[in-house]
């Protein structure tokens, strides 16, 4: 575990470095997130069942460290906690088993396919909503319950620094529309699943009526998403995070710092309590 330790904490300084100010490799546009690098960081470090089932209990923002593990690593760590299997993630996300030859069993990525996830594509959030709402009812919820559950995201540095904010919602309209100020406009404007507002998290409607309860969230590498092995996770810790009940009303004061700027500092106080969570197994 000393040495685990050291591992981890080695990864974090290099994070640590990298959000407060490296400069980005000559031809590389904009600036290299820390999660990247901190992804790199981790590839070498080998996820036993124990610092899996902590991870999982640190919710979203334990997802970049799930980046160079293989799929037997973090199958083990699922079946010993007991939880969503990424078989079933991969069967909702992928329609496919992790079993299926076209799955690198190393990597998780999936031969001649590409979802789109982590590429701007403006589809690609409501069909992780969709996904995630058949892994639900897998999982034995109610269909009529599971639309009531959405993945959202706030867009609005993945262009100029690769990073996302990610959160996991209890959306009380469902898939229906809703009518809110727009956070891109200020204009009041009514957001259907079609519109890339509706895939942004509301806290209440132009009437006060509560749209979303944050369930989880966390901030990341826009690029890690492009993992099919990634985001099959996200679907799991995210399910899990439905599964316990947990609330994060904390998102609406993160969301606003987002918003000002404050990704580095959001991103590596996550990586924080992650890395302390890891190290105590």
């Amino acid at each position: 575990m000393k040495v685990t330790g050291k591992l981890i904490t080695s990864a974090l300084f290099v994070i640590v470095l990298t959000l407060h100010g490296c400069a980005p490799p000559p031809g590389q546009s904009g600036m290299e997130s820390g999660m990247e690098t901190f992804g790199r960081g981790m590839a070498g470090l080998v996820l036993s069942p124990l610092m899996i089932i902590a991870g999982l209990a640190q919710g979203l923002a334990f997802l970049p460290y799930t980046v160079g593990a293989s799929l037997d690593e973090l199958n083990r760590g699922l079946v010993q906690a007991q939880a969503v299997s990424l078989n079933e993630s991969y069967k909702a996300t992928y329609h496919m088993p992790i079993n299926d030859p076209r799955v690198d069993q190393q990597t998780g990525q999936i031969a001649g396919q590409n979802y789109g996830f982590g590429q701007h594509r403006p589809e690609a959030m409501l069909e992780a909503t969709q996904a995630f709402q058949r892994l639900l009812i897998s999982q034995g919820m109610p269909p009529d319950k599971a639309k009531h559950y959405a993945l959202v995201g706030d867009y609005t540095y993945t262009r100029t620094r690769g990073q996302i904010l990610v959160a996991v919602v209890y959306r009380h309209t469902g898939m229906e529309p809703f009518r809110v100020v727009s956070k891109e406009t200020g204009i009041v404007t009514t957001f259907r699943p079609e519109n890339q507002g509706w895939r942004t998290a509301y806290e209440r409607d132009v009437n006060g009526r509560v749209i979303d309860e944050v369930i989880d969230w966390a901030g990341f590498d826009y690029a890690i998403l492009r993992q099919n092995k990634v985001v099959a996770m996200l679907m799991v810790i995210a399910a899990e995070s439905v599964k316990s009940g947990k609330r994060s009303p904390d998102y609406w004061p993160v969301e606003r710092r987002w918003a000002a700027g404050e990704t580095n500092q959001i991103i590596a106080e996550s990586a924080n309590r992650v890395e302390r969570a890891i190290r105590a197994h």
